[in-house]
């Protein structure tokens, strides 16, 4: 089993940023020269109209602006060439979540999701996904998914006991390569051959979300929740009952919010008795070293994947996720007073700030606030929304890999140019 340890991101930061170099002899993508490619045939920006919700205030051709040059900043600093002359990946820089800033699976997932989004923008875009796929491919499990943490220079999995995958990571892997299907075509047997090994070791038998591909099934962490990454999966892969997941996952959170957080909508970071009527909070110390029993680096997430099905799929598809992103927007928006900067990273499930974490102190996470922009768009509300967009091109926490990877996706989405593989 997996303890990636997201509480101590923002004091190994310092740290991180002082180590010499990403790693001996590896260039950052951006320096790399294009090749030729297929044509995207959604070339960034492809604009789309969300089934609910507002937009940030502002033309868009600001807000395409916008998300170009936060991608500019982001490729050049955590997408890197290596550790083989054929593949990439996503580093951790500025984080520690792996040995000389390497990659994790979680990371390689968001890669594989921004860099499609992005072809056309990039002209580098598929040379870059496929290096990202081939880094996948050369670090398979034992059940042909992703090993969840490699070191940078080596790129050989270190964690202890055998080489296990992380869901999140696992997830995002498939919804990259129907993405860079949609987008470039070629990818379908990949695609197809991936979920399948992500159905047979990801998937509980009653259809929810394990943690991990070795793990219990008895458990399921909430920011894996990715209803609309499982739509597109339902709709690309009639092979599998992905609906059955679906179903699974949305009577989870209806039945842990009804029964811990009827009014916030919040979710702890790891649930269990996931394979019952009666999932509850994992104890605290369940997986990492962080109170496991609230919300933290892991279900900060949440908002922003509830939100983005909403707006993908509207109130009556996405209804359980739309219910739940209006309660989180709504009661982190009052919890901060309209001040996303002030949206803490820890939180109880009344919606009251926690603030005795193990890394004392550890209040502030940029990300904590960007990612409920999707909620916030969801929710209609504008003010909040245009305050999160603003937050956007800032960094007021000096966060490095992950607050940074995520306000990329976030970015695409609330520019609207987060377009949905399901109906392309």
């Amino acid at each position: 089993m997996n303890t990636d340890r997201r509480s101590s991101r923002l004091k190994l930061a310092g740290a991180a940023l002082a180590v010499a170099g990403l790693a001996a002899g590896l260039t950052v993508a951006a320096t790399m020269p294009a090749s030729a490619a297929t044509p995207a045939a959604f070339p960034f920006p492809t604009h789309v109209t969300y089934k609910v919700g507002v937009t940030p205030s502002g033309s868009q051709s600001s807000k395409d602006a916008a998300v170009e040059k936060a991608y500019n900043s982001w490729k050049s600093t955590y997408l890197i060439h290596g550790c083989a002359s054929n593949e990439y990946y996503i580093s951790t820089k500025g984080d520690g979540d792996a040995r000389n800033n390497g990659p994790v699976s979680e990371g390689q997932g968001y890669g594989m999701n921004i860099v499609p989004l992005m072809a056309g923008y990039d002209t580098n875009a598929q040379t870059e996904f496929n290096g990202l796929w081939q880094l996948v491919k050369d670090h398979e499990d034992q059940y042909g998914l992703m090993e969840w943490q490699l070191d940078g220079k080596t790129c050989k999995y270190y964690s202890s006991g055998t080489p296990d995958g992380a869901t999140d990571g696992d997830l995002d892997i498939g919804y990259g390569l129907i993405l860079a299907d949609k987008q470039w075509g070629g990818y379908a047997t990949a695609a197809k051959t991936w979920l399948a090994d992500f159905y047979a070791h990801d998937v509980a038998s009653d259809g929810h979300l394990k943690c991990e591909d070795d793990g219990p099934s008895t458990d399921t962490r909430p920011s894996d929740d990715m209803l609309d990454h499982l739509r597109a999966f339902a709709a690309y892969d009639p092979a599998h009952d992905w609906n059955k997941v679906i179903k699974r996952m949305e009577a989870i959170t209806t039945e842990f919010t009804s029964a811990h957080s009827s009014s916030s909508g919040l979710m702890s970071d790891f649930v269990v008795n996931a394979d019952t009527t009666s999932p509850k909070p994992a104890p605290a110390d369940y997986q990492e070293d962080q109170p496991d029993n609230i919300v933290g680096y892991n279900s900060i997430r949440v908002p922003w994947h509830l939100g983005t099905d909403a707006l993908e799929n509207g109130t009556t598809t996405a209804a359980v996720s739309y219910a739940t992103a209006v309660k989180e927007s709504k009661c982190l928006k009052s919890f901060s007073k309209g001040k996303p900067g002030s949206v803490w990273p820890h939180m109880n499930l009344n919606c009251t700030g926690f603030d005795s974490a193990p890394d004392v102190g550890d209040t502030q996470a940029e990300e904590a606030g960007d990612s409920v922009g999707p909620a916030a768009m969801a929710s209609g509300d504008q003010a909040w929304t245009d305050a999160i967009w603003n937050q956007l091109s800032t960094n007021p926490f000096g966060d490095g890999y992950y607050g940074q990877t995520i306000k990329m996706l976030v970015y695409i989405v609330m520019a609207g140019d987060y377009w949905n593989p399901a109906t392309a």
